[in-house]
């Protein structure tokens, strides 16, 4: 894997800020390329479950699952704390981005895939903790669970300036 060294190091974040963030994130951005080499992105909900990124998808069929069979390298991105601002004559945002390389895996044990399966209901809608035994018995037999595990992880920050 090809390694960049970061432009403004001042806004590079350490591991345990971007363990942070990627804990603390809405959802994460998923990218992939298919057989013909032609990235592709999509916006998928996640949890951070022993360090690892996991969501679901069905298991059916899909862009996604497709260019997951064709190659298991993805990135994931994750962005928090967006607010522009106008500053010394200067348009910029504040932000905080982690980006991880890794593999993505299907979960293949029922245990674990229960596990991110209730982990993503509690972070989305933990109001509804009650149902998620329905809602998983309902969808359970077409529904995937996958893992990221980060090869390699970077993150930064821009804050405001004064």
């Amino acid at each position: 894997m090809k390694h960049y060294d970061m432009r403004r190091e001042t806004r590079m974040l350490t591991d345990e800020q971007c363990r942070e963030i990627l804990n603390t994130g809405e959802y994460c951005i998923v990218a992939t390329k298919d057989e013909d080499g032609w990235p592709y992105s999509v916006p998928l909900s996640y949890a951070l479950i022993d360090g690892k990124l996991c969501f679901h998808t069905t298991n059916t069929f899909g862009h996604k699952l497709e260019d997951f069979a064709c190659d298991d390298r993805v990135s994931a991105t994750v962005v928090t704390d967006v607010k522009a601002f106008f500053a010394e004559g200067d348009f910029s945002s504040e932000f905080s981005s982690v980006i991880v390389r890794g593999r993505v895996q299907r979960v293949t044990d029922s245990v674990t895939m229960r596990k991110i399966l209730v982990a993503l209901c509690m972070k989305y809608c933990p109001e509804h903790k009650a149902d998620i035994g329905s809602a998983m018995a309902a969808s359970y037999d077409v529904t995937a669970t996958w893992i990221i595990e980060p090869e390699e992880m970077s993150g930064k920050r821009n804050a405001q300036r004064s």
